[in-house]
C-alpha cells in the first residue's frame, strides 16, 4: 500500500467518524451495552458502572477495574461491528477470573506500552506497585517493555510470583521473548515508497518490532538519514528518515490523529534510532 493511500484511508476514517457521530453510540450508551452483554454472559460476576467507559467487577472477594476505551475506539472505527467487539473484549477479560494456568515459556513475548500504563495497572488491580502485577522493564523515557504470554484467547500479563516459578533469569528475558516473537510472527511486510514506509506484521505486534535489532538496516528501510518512527498504536509502525523534514512534519499530524482515534494507544510522539534503541525525537 502506498503511503499516500494510507493517508487517504486515515482521512477517510476520520471523516467517517465525524459524519457518523449522531448515528453511533455515545460513551455512556456503549458502557451500558457492554454492561448488559457481560452481565448476561457472566452472571456469577457482579459488575457495576464506575463512570463512562469504566466498569468495576467483583468476584471471589476480589475487585477489578475494566477500562473500555480500546473497545469503544474499535467500535467507533467500525460501528457495525458492535456485537463482535463486545464479545471479543468480554471473552478476553474472562481470564481474570479463571484459575491461573502454567505459563508457556515459548509464548512469552515483549509488548511495547506507554509509561502511563503502569498507573493504569495500579488502578485496575488495586496494587501499590505495578511490578507486583507485571514483569516489565523501561525502554526509554516514554516507553516500557511489558512481558506477556500470547495465548489463544488473549495477551495474558503475568505477575512477579508467576514469573519466579518459571526459573528464567530476568536479564535474559528480553532476548528470550524477542526470539519467541520472531518465531511466531507472520511475514513482516513493508509498504510505501522511499520516503515513508508502513510496516505490517499481523496486527498485534507492530510496535514491538522496534525491539528486533536485525531488521533495522538500510537494506530493509532505505530512508534518508537515521531511522525515525511513529508507533501511535500497537498495530501501526511508520518509518521515515531524519533528513525528510517535510515528511516528518506531516507524520506528526498523522500520528496525532491515529493516537487520538485508534485503540491500544502507544505514543503520539516520533522516535529516532540512536545506537541499538529508539529515543524520543526532539
Amino acid at each position: 500500500m502506498k503511503f499516500a493511500n494510507y493517508l487517504l484511508i486515515m482521512i477517510g476514517l476520520l471523516l467517517t467518524n465525524c459524519n457518523s457521530q449522531n448515528q453511533t453510540m455515545t460513551e455512556k450508551e456503549f458502557t451500558k451495552a457492554y454492561l448488559r452483554t457481560t452481565t448476561k454472559k457472566n452472571p456469577k460476576i457482579k459488575y457495576e458502572i464506575e463512570k463512562e467507559l469504566v466498569l468495576k467487577s467483583f468476584f471471589k472477594e476480589k475487585e477489578y477495574t475494566h477500562f473500555l476505551d480500546n473497545a469503544f475506539a474499535e467500535y467507533n472505527l467500525e460501528p457495525d461491528s458492535l456485537e463482535e467487539v463486545l464479545n471479543r473484549y468480554i471473552n478476553s477479560s474472562l481470564s481474570l477470573y479463571q484459575e491461573a494456568q502454567p505459563i508457556n515459556v515459548n509464548r512469552i513475548v515483549p509488548i511495547i506500552k506507554p509509561q502511563e500504563y503502569l498507573d493504569e495497572v495500579k488502578m485496575m488491580t488495586k496494587v501499590n506497585a505495578a511490578n507486583e502485577y507485571l514483569i516489565y522493564e523501561r525502554y526509554n523515557e516514554e516507553l516500557i517493555i511489558v512481558f506477556a504470554e500470547d495465548t489463544d484467547l488473549n495477551i495474558r500479563y503475568f505477575s512477579k510470583d508467576e514469573f519466579l516459578k518459571l526459573n528464567i533469569q530476568k536479564d535474559t528475558l528480553l532476548d528470550f521473548s524477542i526470539k519467541n516473537l520472531t518465531d511466531s510472527l507472520p511475514e513482516i511486510e513493508r509498504h510505501g515508497d522511499n520516503i515513508t514506509y508502513m510496516i505490517t506484521a499481523g496486527g498485534d505486534y507492530e510496535a514491538s518490532l522496534i525491539l528486533m535489532d536485525n531488521i533495522w538496516t538500510k537494506d530493509n528501510f532505505p530512508v534518508n538519514g537515521d531511522f525515525v518512527i511513529g508507533i501511535p498504536n500497537r498495530d501501526l509502525l511508520l518509518v521515515t528518515g531524519s533528513n525528510e523534514t517535510t515528511e516528518i512534519n506531516r507524520l506528526k499530524e498523522v500520528l496525532r490523529n491515529s493516537y487520538e482515534t485508534g485503540n491500544h494507544q502507544v505514543s503520539p510522539h516520533l522516535f529516532i534510532r540512536k545506537g541499538d534503541r529508539f529515543a524520543k525525537y526532539k
